[in-house]
């Protein structure tokens, strides 16, 4: 009664192992079907974002893989000798095969994804540059145009008035070197004012020549930042991505040749040695 009801429920759970498994791969080719509508192969960032997706997904089917492995396994266990047949008509046979067509795919996308996130960040590194040309260009050509100059010029002239305001305000004068926020190069002119009047004049000539350089620095920081943003992005893609389709490759490789020599369809056997006269 025991080794028939222990029977039974290592039937029972290989068989649920088989339906879980079958269940998870089936549901998990779907979904790398519904990853490639709308199929644009052309285009090197969509095969970028399907190779992350798919190697995202990829543990999917391994899990199911193992499951129905491990029923055949309870199965054998149980039954104490493997059932003989065609080894085409057995799920393993069906199993084995597509883990080696898995990982035949996962092996030819790790080469093509680090291919393409090179070629990615290239193109994203060309554009950066033509960017910040262009915007040097064009600030170039603002200050060197009347208009910039009057309105640096209006810019000077107000806020020479609100400083010399402030000069001839005691109080607000020194309310506003108390103000912790008021940078400490504007506190110093208000401090020299006092003594020099034409301490404001030099400051504001000398931040009106200085304007055109810190505006261009400011540029070359911005694209200096965004050059190292996609060389971190492209990096992280080659490795996370490109690593993870290597181990799959050879884990899906692995699966797949030892349940076709299991089932007798590799063989391994030793050539017999030519005698010698």
């Amino acid at each position: 009664m025991k080794a028939t009801s222990s029977r039974q429920f290592s039937s029972t759970t290989s068989l649920i192992l088989k339906l879980v498994g079958v269940i998870l791969l089936l549901s998990s080719l779907v979904d790398y079907l519904v990853l490639l509508i709308p199929p644009n192969f052309l285009n090197r960032g969509w095969q970028i974002s399907v190779t992350s997706d798919l190697v995202d997904r990829g543990i999917v089917p391994m899990v199911g893989m193992a499951l129905i492995f491990i029923a055949f396994w309870i199965d054998t266990a149980t039954e104490g000798t493997v059932k003989s047949g065609k080894p085409f008509a057995s799920l393993r046979f069906w199993v084995a095969l597509l883990a080696s067509l898995l990982g035949l795919l996962y092996l030819l996308l790790f080469p093509l994804h680090l291919n393409n996130t090179r070629l990615a960040r290239a193109e994203a590194l060309t554009q950066i540059n033509q960017q910040a040309t262009q915007a040097q260009t064009q600030l170039e050509t603002q200050i060197s145009s009347d208009q910039f100059q009057q309105q640096i010029q209006q810019r000077k002239t107000q806020l020479k008035d609100q400083i010399a305001g402030l000069a001839q305000n005691p109080d607000a004068l020194n309310q506003a070197l108390s103000n912790p926020n008021l940078p400490k190069q504007v506190k110093d002119i208000l401090e020299q004012s006092k003594s020099n009047p034409k301490a404001i004049e030099e400051f504001l000539n000398q931040q009106a020549d200085n304007l055109p350089t810190q505006l261009l620095t400011q540029i070359r920081d911005r694209k200096q930042e965004l050059e190292q943003q996609a060389k971190t992005q492209s990096l992280k893609s080659s490795l996370r991505t490109g690593i993870s389709s290597l181990l799959l490759a050879i884990g899906y490789i692995t699966i797949g040749w030892t349940g076709l020599k299991g089932l007798g369809i590799l063989k391994s056997g030793n050539r017999r040695k030519t005698p010698t006269a």
